[in-house]
């Protein structure tokens, strides 16, 4: 007589579930498989306390714990770590094809919003390039999906874009002037936004013509002492006050005529320095141009009772009002005093700018290395 073998409850719920190991599917006949397939889960009674033993029983043990512990510990390490990793980004951009068909495939089993929560990777950006590879549109240019993304040309049209913008006959004809020309011969009517954004990704180019900037030449002397440039330049200290440097500059020689360190904005100081520059360098009745901003230091009572005092022979211009050129040359002259020694150096207060011992009227070893060709 034949003896009917008797089976665990728990394997037909796997059978169920379509789980079953194959080492004990493939010793059950199909036919039991079959009938244990389609038998209600309620059939069994208490069959509902089944996964709830075994959960417990998991959790109550130590070590299932301690590994439930490490495992989080490294998601949350990887998660970190991709989440600043430049260069993994960079991977998955260069691979997101192979990325969106591995995870299509096991899309069933995980949950692909938690892995890309981990990965950082919007969810948007994920079906996006799901769609572009296993949802390609072959009346679409770029293979997508037109019931999904319905606002984009078809193939002929985007060829319609392609080929003027490749052809050498119009290869010096710009957009706009593609655009227009295929809107008036009735070949495609959309926006000029739309040619640049089809342009760009088609990976089309237009040969692009590079405009050389042209400047105007400024004022230029011939001799020392001919044409001087006058500026004020800000310096702050430690102690979080401002000082001001005059200086006074040749445009000849690029020399540093005269400077002055001082802790106000002042017509009457930045008189002084031009008046003491000109008694020194400035011999016999020369005429001598004298450039510089609309400053108020520079536009006052002192400054013009002095220039038009008898003996001074000094012509007063104000930069881009009265000629159409900037104090460009002494301000280049401030950068290179603030930048190359200045700024590294650290000046407790305006007595440890100005330094010990120098003084103040006079061009001085501090701004003799300016001079150095």
């Amino acid at each position: 007589m034949k003896k009917y073998r008797s089976y665990h409850t728990m394997l037909k719920r796997l059978a169920q579930r379509n789980t079953l190991p194959q080492s004990y599917s493939s010793n059950i006949d199909r036919s039991t498989l079959w009938r244990w397939r389609r038998e209600p889960e309620n059939k069994y009674t208490g069959s509902e306390l089944v996964d709830i033993e075994v959960l417990e029983e998991f959790i109550l043990r130590k070590e299932a714990q301690t590994i439930m512990r490490n495992y989080m510990r490294l998601v949350i390490s990887i998660a970190s770590f991709l989440s600043v990793s430049n260069e993994f980004g960079r991977m998955l951009q260069s691979n997101k094809e192979s990325f969106v068909r591995v995870f299509s495939q096991y899309q069933k089993v995980t949950d692909i919003k938690m892995i890309l929560r981990l990965l950082k990777l919007p969810v948007s950006v994920f079906y996006y390039w799901k769609n572009q590879f296993l949802y390609q549109c072959v009346i679409s240019p770029f293979g997508l999906c037109k019931r999904i993304y319905p606002h984009q040309l078809t193939v002929k049209e985007a060829n319609v874009i392609k080929e003027p913008v490749s052809s050498d006959k119009f290869q010096y004809w710009p957009i706009c002037s593609l655009a227009w020309y295929a809107s008036r011969k009735n070949l495609l009517h959309v926006s000029l936004s739309t040619w640049y954004k089809y342009v760009r990704k088609l990976g089309l180019s237009k040969l692009r013509i590079k405009k050389k900037k042209s400047y105007t030449k400024g004022i230029s002397a011939v001799f020392p002492n001919q044409v001087w440039h006058a500026d004020i330049t800000v310096v702050k200290s430690l102690d979080g006050m401002k000082n001001y440097v005059y200086l006074l500059m040749d445009n000849y020689s690029k020399y540093i005529i005269n400077w002055r360190l001082e802790s106000v904005v002042s017509g009457e100081i930045r008189t002084y320095t031009i008046k003491e520059g000109y008694q020194e360098h400035i011999k016999g009745l020369k005429n001598l141009q004298l450039i510089m901003d609309g400053g108020p230091e520079n536009n006052n009572h002192n400054m013009d009772n002095y220039i038009g005092s008898e003996g001074i022979n000094i012509s007063k211009l104000v930069a881009q009002k009265d000629i159409p050129y900037s104090n460009s040359q002494i301000e280049v002259q401030n950068m290179l005093i603030k930048y190359r020694y200045l700024f590294k150096c650290q000046f407790q207060d305006i007595y440890a700018l100005h330094k010990p011992g120098l003084q103040p009227s006079k061009a001085t070893q501090l701004f003799k290395w300016v001079n150095t060709p």
